[in-house]
């Protein structure tokens, strides 16, 4: 059988036609060959993807990472290979393995007489973020409390003592202190909550709450009733687990 190309995978019908089947039915079905059902796939699952690729610095490349990682993954299908199940955990895995791919590619050495280049740094991404994580920074930050936002604005963007934001919040020293550091665990879980959403996917009501505590959680900074509650739930649902596990991922990243 001929290898599929990505043109190939946007059926706009697709995903209306297979909306009832699970992501594992339609893996059998891509496994026997059904295009369309592979197609599906990748109406579920391009925007997860694409998001990824950007964030993990490949926004110039990032049609190519996607559209190779799916064509990567259904050519494996079609030899009885690559996933049985969680399909979004396994493409996301494949396309972090395709940008540090290029990455390192791009990081090796180049022979060259231009004596401008060598030894010269060059800032990765030319200093800034890119759109997501602009984006995603800038809605942790705004759903923080505004006694939060106030104190982490004078710490880490002013560059204000402790001291100098006690007197302008009329509190001491040691509360200010207390203070940045619940705030900034605070950003980090909201941060992380950013990469929870899936745009259209429709959720029940469990998966919903727990997904929405899943930054918390993957930090460890949920309460034990949460904690327990969400892990018992993941047990049983192979989607949110999937979730759960590129969150954890990208805390490993933010480090």
């Amino acid at each position: 059988m001929p290898a599929v190309r990505v043109e190939q995978l946007q059926h706009p019908r697709s995903a209306e036609q297979f909306e009832p089947v699970d992501d594992d039915h339609l893996l059998d079905l891509a496994r026997a060959g059904d295009a369309d059902a592979f197609a599906a796939l990748y109406d579920r699952h391009v925007y997860g993807a694409r998001r990824l690729a950007r964030h993990l610095g490949q926004r110039e490349e990032t049609d190519d990472v996607v559209a190779g990682s799916f064509e990567r993954i259904f050519d494996l299908l079609k030899r009885g290979k690559g996933p049985d199940r969680a399909f979004r955990a396994y493409l996301l895995t494949v396309i972090r393995h395709e940008c540090g791919r290029r990455a390192k590619a791009s990081q090796r050495v180049r022979p060259t007489d231009d004596l401008s280049l060598i030894d010269t740094a060059v800032p990765f991404g030319h200093g800034r973020l890119d759109d997501f994580e602009a984006t995603a920074v800038r809605a942790a930050y705004e759903s923080l409390s505004p006694r939060w936002r106030q104190v982490l604005w004078h710490i880490d963007v002013e560059g204000l003592t402790p001291g100098e934001v006690a007197k302008a919040m009329d509190m001491q020293p040691n509360t200010v202190s207390a203070l940045v550091y619940r705030a900034r665990s605070g950003l980090r879980d909201a941060y992380l909550q950013q990469h929870v959403g899936t745009p259209g996917e429709s959720l029940s009501s469990a998966c919903d709450d727990v997904r929405s505590k899943l930054g918390s959680v993957v930090r460890r900074t949920a309460s034990v009733r949460d904690q327990e509650k969400t892990h018992l739930h993941l047990r049983s649902c192979e989607k949110c687990m999937a979730v759960y596990l590129e969150l954890s991922e990208a805390d490993l990243q933010v480090g």
